[in-house]
């Protein structure tokens, strides 16, 4: 056969797959969202002016992504995002979202290593989403879902953001941007809107009884190394009346001894190649009731047990037990409730609302066998709040009250307030003196003067009004003071931390 012959034949094949694949697609759906928003930061590290008032045998954030927290921070950045949803068959969709995030004023790729613009593909369109829906897969109730997806389950104390605290990828390598997968500023990555997960999701639909399985891949960092960090669960929700939900979970993150290569161990500062994987279990129950009119209450308990491996760059606290693996023994509880009070001011319609957290937490340097702080996972509750941005969702208890109602058409108003606490005080080696802490679970966060024996961390106040222009528009202004509490040094560390965040949504 000649060339010529195969040639025209292999074009035939690729034509027809071509027509036929198009000639499938029922419907096609483009959506998308531009978000812009105009932020001011002040004292992100409680503490203004010198940025390490003590000396340089004090605790510092001179240096790295930090060396400009303690100063005013400022800046736009837009979130673009388009979608769009195909429809091939009846049983099989399909899609993608790409998205581009950065601060208006940086184009070029380069990483600069501060904390106004360590941002390493600011100008780049990422893949945001990138999934297939296959629907009756095999079995009639089963739903196959595989690909970049988010993944949100109860109040998303344990799954519903891949970067939680900027602990994502990378976790075996230094604190760069490309490291850990941020696009934005590290003084600003928690206003960011990337939150999917590369997954495959089984989902078996038993109404009312719904399961699903999730295996996930966060980090791949080293292909040719034991090196991966990857999530498993399972995930039981049933409908037990029209008022009733009640839900049942596993889930497992794990993350595998480091392989052979010097550079690799190295890079995680393991001290030499841990013995046992780091591995996360999280088994946890919550229901919720909306029996009585207006109110909406619910209640969710966690355990969380396996093994806790030493790793500086993601425990920089762990100094006393080099090299080791501790068995894991953590909690959490929460509480969350709402109260709709238009039936007594029916002309603004308000609304309360309540919740408490309640994570148990390791004191610092602890050389304890057990360890028993909670591991938030991946979390998705805390973006946007200053004490996001000092405390690592464990070791605290939360207390969180809410309203918010609309004063005018098309206006809303809403008014939070925080008060956190340590559950367990950091201590340094001297009861008697105040401690230098790295507040376990931030990846890379600067250090701290923390009083020891003092469990207040501090009280937020956030207010945000919120403007529905049109449909498709929504113009918002929200403020946010965070007040540093007796467990930090007030002589070094207790500058009111504050910000101002004015944006601009629209949908198409």
């Amino acid at each position: 056969m000649s060339k010529r012959l195969i040639m025209i034949l292999a074009l035939a094949f690729v034509v027809g797959i071509a027509f036929a694949a198009y000639a499938e697609v029922q419907n096609v759906k483009v959506s998308g969202d531009i978000t812009v928003q105009g932020v001011s930061r002040q004292s992100l590290i409680l503490r203004d002016g010198d940025s390490n008032p003590r000396g340089a045998t004090s605790p510092s954030n001179t240096g790295g992504p930090f060396n400009q927290y303690d100063r005013s921070i400022s800046g736009i950045i837009s979130h673009a995002r388009v979608r769009i949803d195909a429809d091939l068959t009846d049983n099989v969709s399909t899609t993608v979202r790409l998205i581009n995030e950065k601060v208006w004023g940086i184009e070029t790729n380069a990483v600069s290593n501060d904390g106004a613009v360590d941002n390493s593909q600011s100008s780049n369109v990422g893949i945001d989403l990138a999934y297939a829906t296959m629907k009756e897969f095999l079995y009639s109730p089963l739903t196959l879902t595989v690909g970049r997806q988010e993944l949100h389950f109860g109040n998303d104390l344990i799954i519903g953001d891949v970067d939680t605290n900027n602990l994502m990828a990378g976790h075996n390598t230094t604190l760069t941007a490309a490291a850990t997968g941020r696009f934005l500023p590290r003084s600003l990555d928690d206003l960011s809107q990337r939150k999917a997960f590369d997954a495959v999701r089984a989902t078996l639909n038993y109404d009312p009884l719904v399961v699903d399985a999730i295996y996930a891949k966060i980090d791949s960092s080293q292909i040719d190394q034991n090196d991966d960090v990857n999530l498993y669960g399972v995930n039981a929700n049933y409908a037990h009346s029209k008022n009733t939900t009640v839900e049942a979970y596993y889930w497992e993150k794990n993350r595998q001894k480091a392989g052979a290569s010097a550079s690799v161990v190295a890079g995680t500062s393991f001290g030499g190649a841990p013995a046992h994987n780091d591995a996360v279990r999280t088994v946890g129950a919550r229901g919720k009731y909306t029996g009585i009119k207006n109110l909406v209450v619910g209640l969710e308990s966690a355990y969380q047990f396996g093994s806790r491996v030493n790793n500086t760059v993601l425990y920089p606290n762990d100094v006393l037990n080099n090299g080791g693996t501790r068995t894991r023994r953590a909690y959490a509880i929460q509480f969350v409730s709402q109260y709709n009070l238009s039936d007594i001011v029916k002309k603004y319609d308000p609304m309360l609302g309540f919740s408490f957290t309640h994570l148990s937490g390791e004191p610092y340097r602890s050389a304890n066998k057990i360890y028993r702080g909670w591991d938030p996972m991946f979390e998705n509750q805390a973006g946007g709040t200053l004490f996001n941005k000092i405390l690592g969702y464990s070791n605290a208890q939360l207390y969180n009250a809410k309203l918010s109602a609309k004063p005018m058409q098309d206006v809303t108003f809403s008014l939070d307030y925080y008060y956190v606490r340590l559950l367990r005080a950091y201590r340094g080696d001297e009861p008697t003196a105040p401690s230098s802490v790295t507040i376990t679970g931030v990846i890379g966060d600067p250090t701290y003067d923390m009083n020891p024996g003092k469990h207040s961390l501090g009280n937020e106040v956030d207010a945000a009004v919120t403007y529905d222009y049109t449909e498709d528009v929504q113009l918002g202004l929200g403020f946010g003071w965070f007040f540093p509490g007796e467990a930090f040094t007030k002589s070094v560390n207790r500058e009111t931390a504050s910000q101002v965040i004015g944006s601009m949504k629209v949908t198409f």
